[in-house]
């Protein structure tokens, strides 16, 4: 679980490098720009950047990817301080070693969550929330990063059942495509802010206290390898740990892939 746990921190830390990197070369591009948003040049004012799950993506194994997918959902199945309908985690181990980079959860968090959610039939979303008491309900911070034109492709045979420290992988996959589209935050403290702005470093965020910053921020298109598993016994055996099958799905999500899984694949679990 020890190894589980680590690889999905790892995961998600190299996906945030790699989404900063993306909305830095964006800005390094467009030094003419004079709009901004959250403080900074070159990004502009969006409508809004939804991390509210709504609609459903069809075609990847032929099931329905809809809701939400919680990188924190396992704990809930090992009794280990989750609350499985809402995705919040109060585990002490779990939030003092969250971070993005070297950006560690705001001070004062004593819950979180974490997730992934389709918003529409076209777009996801990756949401982080951080939270002062122990269930989740006096926000600190949040941060959403939006990704549109999400793109169903052929579905791949013959892959590996592991990869790297990740096992119970299944032998197919669907490729999917999507590429970033905006980002979106609020401090609703000082140090909520002071989170935010370390997370992006030079990139010079610096939101306002109170307000909610929704930014348009392209990127380029990402292509990944998607599983949704509700084959396997591994799905039902950790099901039965929460008190019942419950409908549990893992979906098993790798935007490293071409030809196969490899060490970045990321396993998530629905909430039932």
């Amino acid at each position: 679980v020890i190894m589980k746990k680590a690889l999905i921190y790892f995961t998600m830390i190299v996906g945030i490098i790699a989404f900063i990197g993306a909305c830095k070369k964006s800005d390094d591009s467009s030094t003419a720009a004079t709009t901004s948003c959250a403080g900074v040049t070159g990004w502009t004012e969006a409508t809004s950047c939804s991390g509210t799950a709504s609609g459903s993506i069809t075609g990847i194994d032929n099931l329905t990817f809809s809701g939400s997918y919680s990188k924190n959902n396992i704990l809930a199945y090992l009794n280990n301080g989750q609350d499985n309908s809402t995705g919040c985690v109060d585990n002490t181990t779990s939030v003092s070693g969250f971070s993005i980079g070297s950006t560690s959860a705001p001070t004062g968090t004593n819950s979180m969550i974490w997730e992934w959610v389709v918003t529409s039939s076209s777009s996801i979303a990756q949401n982080y929330k951080f939270y002062s008491d122990t269930s989740c309900q006096t926000e600190i911070a949040t941060l959403t990063l939006g990704y549109k034109d999400f793109t169903v492709g052929d579905n791949v045979t013959g892959l590996s059942a592991t990869a790297g420290s990740t096992s119970n992988l299944q032998p197919s996959a669907t490729k999917v495509s999507y590429a970033q589209s905006c980002t979106g935050m609020k401090a609703s403290t000082d140090a909520g802010a002071t989170f935010l702005t370390a997370v992006y470093g030079s990139a010079g965020v610096s939101p306002t206290v109170g307000t909610t910053h929704s930014c348009t921020t392209g990127g380029d298109t990402i292509n990944a390898f998607m599983k949704l598993d509700n084959e396997s016994a591994v799905p039902a055996v950790y099901g039965a740990l929460g008190g019942g099958d419950n409908g549990t799905t893992f979906l098993h999500w790798d935007d490293e892939a071409t030809t196969d899984w490899t060490s970045n694949v990321d396993t998530l679990l629905t909430l039932p």
